[in-house]
């Protein structure tokens, strides 16, 4: 699922490298995401008081859509975690 974030780290990268690439990847994806979530946020309320629901209801199926993605942004990262760890702990046991 993450090779394609991968794939610019082939040889030269270790794992951890590649594993801190991919996180800061989805760190990044985070931040956009909670950026659009507000900005929807901001429409909808502006939209509310100018009478329009129909467009405020559709900025609120934005925000509920980019807080779908957000969740599974923040599932694959802690995945990568998870995966950190493992390493880490696997280098310390050797």
């Amino acid at each position: 699922m993450l090779s394609w974030i991968l794939r610019g780290c082939r040889d030269e990268c270790s794992a951890t490298d590649q594993l801190k690439q991919a996180r800061d990847v989805f760190v990044a994806k985070e931040a956009v995401l909670q950026k659009k979530i507000s900005q929807e946020m901001e429409r909808a309320k502006l939209f509310t008081k100018s009478g329009n629901k129909q467009a405020a209801m559709q900025c609120l199926k934005r925000k509920r859509y980019y807080e779908s993605q957000m969740n599974q942004v923040g599932s694959v990262r802690l995945r990568i975690d998870t995966k950190e760890k493992m390493i880490a702990d696997n280098m310390v046991n050797k």
